[in-house]
């Protein structure tokens, strides 16, 4: 389990990539596998018809706002409920992410708690050439291309946290 010390929260409240817009961000994403985290994002990529291989949803946008339930997911997504508390990333999140990572079919991972985190881990082992797509509130689509930077950038952060 990880859990965010307050000291690390202005390097996250950073976007860790380029923020752009739908079409931007959908555009960005054209012809690689994609790893949405949260609501917003994973609805942006439905809605567009693209399903992403790895989305993670808490039914919470902006910390307090809840969202309608995702409708008419795609066929065959693999859905797995895990638990998470805010400002945390459990073991069975990341246990969950990395499975869905590797799997041969796109997975919904809805997380009972919060999924602001997920994106940390998801840049850190992601594989080479993937995309994360987090969303930065009233700003737009944060797109991160899944390269050496950005991996140990992120490790880097997990390995500050407790």
């Amino acid at each position: 389990m990880y859990r965010l010390p307050d000291h690390l929260r202005p390097a996250l409240a950073k976007p860790l990539g380029p923020v752009l817009s739908t079409r931007a961000a959908l555009e960005a994403c054209a012809g690689h596998p994609v790893i949405a985290v949260g609501d917003v994002v994973t609805r942006m990529f439905f809605d567009a018809g693209i399903t992403p291989h790895v989305a993670l949803v808490d039914g919470v946008t902006k910390r307090h706002d809840t969202v309608p339930e995702l409708a008419g997911l795609p066929a065959g997504l693999v859905q797995v409920r895990v638990a998470n508390a805010p400002a945390t990333l459990s073991d069975e999140l990341i246990e969950a992410l990395q499975r869905a990572m590797a799997a041969d079919t796109p997975s919904l991972i809805i997380v009972d708690g919060e999924e602001d985190l997920a994106a940390l881990p998801a840049i850190a082992w992601g594989p080479p050439g993937w995309r994360v797509v987090y969303g930065q509130p009233d700003q737009g689509a944060v797109v991160v291309s899944l390269d050496s930077t950005a991996r140990d950038y992120a490790q880097d952060i997990l390995s500050q946290m407790e």
